[in-house]
């Protein structure tokens, strides 16, 4: 099962960006988030700290590898599912994944500068840059 959520936090470590054989770009990031509370002496310490592992694909994925890296303040959009797998330990484990529609800086808790980027449509930039990548052909690229 999943939702649709809008969740802000913070990137956990830097974003990795790959392939897939198709061409299409894949970012991949954890996401922590966590709720800020009070206390009776008027200190504030963070509660409720949940760690997402959020993907973003084609276009989407190179913008935030190119934008965002470790401890910037975030917002995503996107659709959020658990997955289960087994850990090391044999016992069945599950993780809270989110496949992003969109993300961007979180501008309440830092600044941006914004620019374009054009890409022709249809096409990963690595894949517009990859000799390997053409179709067709056996023959190395030199």
């Amino acid at each position: 099962m999943s939702t649709n959520v809008t969740l802000t936090g913070r990137i956990g470590k830097d974003v990795d960006l790959r392939f897939l054989p198709s061409g299409k770009a894949v970012a991949s990031f954890p996401l922590v988030t966590s709720r800020n509370k009070k206390d009776q002496d008027g200190n504030w310490s963070e509660t409720e700290t949940t760690w997402w592992q959020v993907s973003g694909f084609d276009t989407l994925a190179e913008n935030i590898a190119e934008s965002l890296s470790k401890g910037d303040a975030v917002i995503v959009v996107g659709r959020a599912y658990t997955e289960t797998y087994k850990g090391r330990d044999g016992n069945e484990r599950q993780s809270l994944k989110v496949e992003a529609y969109a993300v961007g800086p979180d501008l309440k808790r830092q600044s941006a500068k914004l620019s374009r980027t054009e890409r022709a449509p249809g096409r990963s930039t690595a894949a517009a840059d990859d000799p390997w990548a053409t179709p067709g052909t056996d023959e190395p690229p030199f």
